[in-house]
């Protein structure tokens, strides 16, 4: 009776977590014949729409198990722990951190030949600034850093960052995103600097900033941006820094009380890439995945369910016209001129991490 109590904990355990939380999770489709290889793919939660999984899984007679992160540290941790390279097919990744990981061995180079659909790609993501020729990554999502709010409670809202950052203006409670570069980052330019700053002084400007914010009394801490979005949707808290594509969803089911916006200093515009492990057990399966998320009705599907931009040219010629012309979704004029990509820091990427550190600890 104990082992059934138990194993009953644990299965529920396993359900909640594929709701958004750290775990693992498998696809809907039955289970493959005997000797049929199964797909592992480290991902964000909620990042893969249900009937792109299992066209894939039907079409390749196999099974996609998903194992869930929630930034990009853990990512890094779970992929360089002894062994774990081996563990996975394909890792879904903020592009900032694919060279440092190609650095390290620990993603491969990418075989063109076996991903004929990559002619799909939009121009400007095919041989991207941040991976040249597209050699160890494909992109997947891209997207904005932006603050989603309750106009009820805060009806006047002025569009900037300093509501969060400016200790004198914050007009309700908060939280920030617990994604380092995307805070750091939107933090160097509410004070005007470049989001990829090799400037010390600027990049410790900006760790003092954060502390201060995070000492104020109306934060409430640091939350991935799905547990943020939802922390306002609840009710809880009144304003947060989250993505966006995780926000429009829930502004445009109570549009009479949410809002979101993107502050007048700027963001930052992160890309998702898909990777190989450089010991993926399986991957010629991982290219096929690969290549079935670049096809136009998978692009869709997901970006349908994400409300994230799609890499994919021939997907979003497939959009509805509302989600083409969002400019929260696909930014266009003066206020794309205020986005900046992410690009790999080399060197001063340690600074970054000891001032997250001092941040997230203090």
């Amino acid at each position: 009776m104990v082992l059934a109590i138990l194993v009953g904990v644990l299965s529920m355990a396993a359900c909640d977590k594929c709701g958004g939380e750290t775990g693992t999770a498998t696809g809907p489709a039955a289970t493959p014949p005997a000797g049929a290889s199964e797909l592992s793919v480290l991902i964000f939660p909620n990042y893969l729409d249900d009937k792109s999984l299992k066209d894939f899984e039907e079409q390749n007679k196999t099974r996609v198990r998903l194992t869930i992160y929630d930034s990009t540290e853990e990512m890094e941790s779970k992929l360089a722990y002894a062994g774990a390279d081996a563990q996975y097919d394909v890792v879904v990744m903020a592009s900032h951190a694919m060279p440092r990981l190609a650095r390290r061995g620990l993603i491969r180079p990418l075989d063109h030949a076996q991903i004929p659909n990559l002619k799909n790609l939009e121009a400007r993501f095919s041989g991207p600034s941040f991976d040249d020729g597209n050699k160890h990554s494909i992109p997947y999502q891209w997207g904005t850093v932006a603050i989603i709010y309750n106009k009820q409670k805060i009806p006047n809202m002025e569009q900037s960052w300093g509501v969060l950052l400016d200790p004198q203006k914050v007009p309700g409670t908060f939280v920030l995103i617990d994604e380092m570069r995307d805070m750091i980052g939107a933090t160097l330019k509410y004070k005007g600097y470049s989001s990829n700053t090799a400037n010390p002084d600027e990049i410790r400007e900006a760790g003092r900033i954060l502390q201060e914010a995070k000492k104020h009394p109306k934060c409430l801490g640091f939350k991935g941006g799905i547990g943020a979005t939802q922390d306002v949707k609840g009710g809880s808290v009144d304003m947060a820094v989250v993505w966006n594509g995780d926000a429009q969803k829930v502004v445009w089911e109570d549009k009479d009380r949410l809002a979101l916006m993107i502050p007048k200093e700027g963001s930052v515009i992160w890309v998702d890439v898909m990777t190989v492990p450089a010991k993926a057990p399986h991957p010629e399966l991982a290219y096929k995945f690969i290549n079935h998320m670049l096809t136009p009705d998978a692009g869709v599907q997901l970006s349908l369910m994400t409300k994230y931009a799609t890499p994919n040219a021939a997907a979003q010629a497939k959009l509805p016209v509302e989600d083409r012309t969002n400019q929260l979704i696909y930014p266009t004029g003066d206020l794309a001129s205020r986005l900046e990509h992410h690009r790999d820091l080399g060197e001063a990427a340690k600074l970054y991490d000891d001032v997250w550190t001092t941040v997230k600890s203090n």
